[in-house]
């Protein structure tokens, strides 16, 4: 269990991740990805794209007997990853600094893969799954544009996969001006889950 964070739930707040100028899963899209990744405690997991780590570090809390893998290229972000798993006293997160799928061919197999980022190489994650992720294994994506929110549907039409389903998720989080509270908007986040046949 985490020092940081001694709870068994999910829903670690944005403030207690060590933070740079990498991109971070922020707390209401990363409860909503951890919902659909339906994480056991055993599990073997990949986050590709992995950011601060905040997707990896709420996983290696849930699956405290298994194993998250975290790929990153930022080498400041795998910085962050390090640091954010010693903070939370993670001894269950392996990290690989590269570029998926090109650098993690070595992973035997995972049971549920989480993409935060694809650098592009979407079609090339989907062979790799094809190969590497379990019968009944889940994928949970996470997108900014409609283009690889559409990339992916074609993928998973064209391949093995069931029980697609897409959301849009759109986050206002209050910001106090003076003595009121304005909304505030975050982008629009696309979270598409699929299981593998």
């Amino acid at each position: 269990m985490s020092r940081l964070w001694p709870h068994e739930t999910s829903g670690v707040p944005d403030e207690l991740f060590i933070r740079g100028d990498v991109p971070m899963t922020k707390e209401e899209i990363r409860a909503v990805s951890l919902a659909k990744l339906r994480l056991n405690k055993e599990d073997v997991v990949l986050d590709i794209g992995a950011g601060t780590g905040a997707m990896t570090i709420e996983i290696g809390l849930k699956v405290e007997r298994g194993r998250v893998f975290a790929i990153e290229r930022n080498l400041h972000g795998i910085d962050l990853i390090k640091r954010n798993a010693e903070n939370f006293g993670l001894r269950n997160v392996k990290i690989i600094h590269g570029i998926a799928p090109k650098d993690i061919w070595s992973i035997s197999k995972v049971d549920k893969v989480f993409i935060g980022g694809t650098g592009g190489n979407i079609e090339e994650i989907f062979d790799w799954m094809d190969e590497k992720l379990v019968s009944n294994g889940r994928v949970v994506m996470n997108f900014i544009t409609i283009e690889n929110l559409y990339k992916s549907i074609m993928e998973l039409n064209a391949r093995d996969y069931i029980d697609v389903n897409i959301i849009n998720i759109a986050v206002s989080k209050g910001r106090k001006l003076s003595n009121v509270t304005m909304m505030e908007g975050q982008n629009p986040i696309y979270v598409i889950s699929a299981r593998k046949e």
